[in-house]
């Protein structure tokens, strides 16, 4: 974990670094956004302590009708009319149910005993988050329009707060699309990746 929260720390010292040739700060967007969730949410399952856990209450997860809510903040630099490099933030977890068995009397050791043909659902649980931190190249296409399309790739580090450590993933942008005011703007994007995967969007504000 140290490891890569060093890397994190060098790719955002690195981006805060750049500069235009002029030796000041390019012009700065902050993009808050959300989408489909990630790839890597897709796989998740509940651990053996967390289903040992559960159990201990007379529980069990179910993750029929599961939803991964997704957020992400990216900050970005616009280098050169074309070049932008962005440093972006993604979060994720999974929202599923949870299934609670009926008691039938105590084990000799005064624990309760659960009926498993006696279920009911019993509210929603939310799942330790997953965080992704990506830095990704832009290429804006057409940088004169008001309609600015472009397209990106980079690479992240993923964090599943269950594991010691975190692990690289590539990020692509296929397609980009944004329109807005001087200052506001909105955005939409075809990518896969740590973020968001098939489609991610939001708003941005130029400073």
């Amino acid at each position: 974990m140290k490891k890569s929260l060093a890397c994190l720390v060098i790719l955002l010292a690195s981006a805060l670094a750049v500069r235009a040739q002029d030796g000041q700060l390019s012009r700065f967007s902050l993009e808050a956004g959300t989408g489909w969730p990630p790839l890597h949410s897709w796989g998740f399952s509940i651990t053996r302590s967390e289903k040992i856990a559960l159990a201990e209450l007379g529980q069990e997860a179910y993750m029929e009708g599961a939803f991964y809510p997704v957020a992400s903040l990216s900050g970005a630099w616009r280098v050169k009319p074309r070049t932008e490099l962005v440093l972006t933030g993604g979060f994720t977890w999974c929202h599923h149910r949870i299934v609670q068995y009926g008691v039938f009397g105590t084990d000799p050791a005064g624990k309760p005993r659960y009926n498993l043909k006696d279920s009911a659902l019993a509210g929603w649980r939310v799942s330790t988050p997953f965080l992704s931190v990506v830095a990704q190249f832009r290429h804006i296409w057409n940088p004169d329009s008001d309609v600015n399309l472009y397209s990106g790739a980079g690479l992240g580090l993923v964090f599943d707060f269950r594991e010691p450590y975190g692990y690289p993933m590539p990020m692509l942008t296929f397609l980009g699309v944004r329109y807005g005011s001087r200052h506001l703007y909105g955005f939409g994007e075809a990518t896969l990746g740590p973020v968001a995967t098939f489609f991610h969007g939001g708003i941005g504000w130029r400073f």
